[in-house]
C-alpha cells in the first residue's frame, strides 16, 4: 500500500500541492475498514515531510542574518504604514486606544519548523528593536509574549490532516480496530486533543485576547476553516477588533487600482465565507479586514541565498582547521588546499 501511495503522489503532484485536503480525498481509494493501512500512509507522509523540512530549516545560520531578522521584526510595530491614509489612521487608532498598556506580540504558529522560534529568541536578546510608546510620562517598551505551535513541530505532536469528517471522502475506512484513534489523528482539533497539552485552547485564548491580528504566510484554506471561523467570531465580538492579512499575490495599485480592489474584496469574502453570519451581520466585519500585498518581512526574502551554502560551511571549517594546523594534521591541510583551489 505504501508503494502505491508514493507512486500516486508522484503521478499526481499538482493535486498534492494541497496535501491535506488531497489526503482526505485519497481515503476514497481505500476499502471499508482499511483505517490501519491509511494510517500507515498518513504516518509515512508526515515522516518524509518532517525530514525534508528539517533539512531546509537547518540551512539557516541565524547569526549570519541577525541584522536582517532584527530589521524585519522591527516592522511588526508599524503595520499601519502598509496602508493608504484612511486605513492607516483606523489601524493606528487601535494602538492609541490602548496607549496606557504595554504592547505585547503573541504568535500562533501554523508552521512545523523552529524558524520563528529561533528568530524570536534572537529578538528577545534585544527587544528594543520592537520599539516603545509613551503615554503621559510613562514609556512602555514593546515585548514578545507567547508562541503557540498549534500544529506541533518537526520533533513532536505534529498535526497534519483535515478540519473535520466532512473532508474525509470515505469515513467508513475507520470502521476497524482502533479506527477512532486513526481518524482522530487525521482531524486537526481531535489530534490536538489527543496530545493532551491543551495546545488548541491555549492558542484560541491568545486569539480571543488580541486587539489586532496579523496573518502572515497562511493560505485561507479549508483544512483550517476552524481558525477562520474563530477569527470571524473574534471580529464580530468587538467593533474595535481588526484583522490584517498579507496576500502574497496581491496586485499593486496601478493607474486605476481595479485589480487591487478586486483582490482585496475576494480575500475578505473568502474569509467571511467561513462564518455562519448573515449578510447584514457581515457588513460590519468586511471593513475591519485589511488586506495588503506589502511584505514587512521582505528583508528575509531569499534567506537561503544569504545563508551559508554547504561549500561555505566547509570552507569555514577548513579555515578554522588551517589556523590550528600546528598539530601537523596532513589530511586537514590537504582538504583545505583542495577546497580553496
Amino acid at each position: 500500500m505504501l508503494i502505491k501511495f508514493r507512486q500516486d503522489i508522484s503521478d499526481n503532484e499538482a493535486h498534492w500541492s494541497a496535501a491535506e485536503i488531497e489526503m482526505g480525498r485519497y481515503t476514497g481509494t481505500f476499502k471499508t475498514g482499511q483505517g490501519e493501512a491509511f494510517s500507515e500512509c498518513h504516518t509515512d507522509f508526515c515522516k518524509h515531510l518532517a525530514t525534508y523540512l528539517k533539512q531546509q530549516q537547518d540551512r539557516i545560520d541565524y547569526d549570519y542574518i541577525a541584522k536582517q531578522i532584527e530589521q524585519a521584526f522591527a516592522n511588526i510595530n508599524t503595520l499601519a504604514k502598509l496602508f493608504p491614509e484612511q486605513e492607516r489612521s483606523v489601524i493606528q487608532s487601535i494602538y492609541s486606544r490602548y496607549e496606557s498598556e504595554r504592547t505585547t506580540f503573541n504568535f500562533i504558529n501554523f508552521n512545523y519548523t523552529d524558524t520563528l522560534d529561533k528568530c524570536i529568541a534572537l529578538i528577545k536578546s534585544n527587544q528594543s528593536v520592537l520599539g516603545s510608546h509613551r503615554s503621559g510620562s510613562t514609556i512602555y517598551n514593546h515585548r514578545i509574549g507567547e508562541v503557540q505551535h498549534v500544529h506541533g513541530t518537526l520533533e513532536s505532536q505534529m498535526v497534519f490532516g483535515v478540519n473535520d469528517e466532512s473532508q474525509i471522502a470515505k469515513p467508513d475506512i475507520f470502521e476497524c480496530d482502533f479506527g477512532d484513534i486513526y481518524e482522530a489523528s487525521f482531524i486537526k482539533k481531535q489530534a490536538n486533543e489527543n496530545y493532551r497539552e491543551n495546545t488548541d485552547s491555549k492558542a484560541y485564548n491568545l486569539l480571543k485576547s488580541s486587539q489586532l491580528i496579523y496573518v502572515y504566510g497562511m493560505s485561507i484554506g479549508e483544512t483550517d476553516s476552524l481558525w477562520w471561523e474563530r477569527i470571524c467570531e473574534w471580529l464580530a465580538a468587538n467593533s474595535y477588533h481588526h484583522l490584517i492579512i498579507y496576500k502574497h499575490s496581491m496586485p499593486h495599485f496601478r493607474l486605476l487600482g481595479t485589480e487591487h480592489l478586486i483582490c482585496e474584496r475576494k480575500t475578505r469574502n473568502e474569509i467571511m465565507d467561513y462564518s455562519a453570519y448573515t449578510k447584514d451581520q457581515l457588513k460590519s466585519l468586511g471593513p475591519r479586514i485589511h488586506v495588503t500585498g506589502e511584505n514587512p518581512f521582505g528583508k528575509l526574502n531569499g534567506v537561503a541565498d544569504k545563508t551559508k551554502s554547504p561549500v561555505e560551511i566547509f570552507l569555514d571549517a577548513a579555515n578554522e582547521a588551517a589556523s590550528s594546523l600546528n598539530n601537523g594534521n596532513k589530511e586537514l591541510l590537504e582538504a583545505y588546499q583542495t577546497a580553496t583551489k
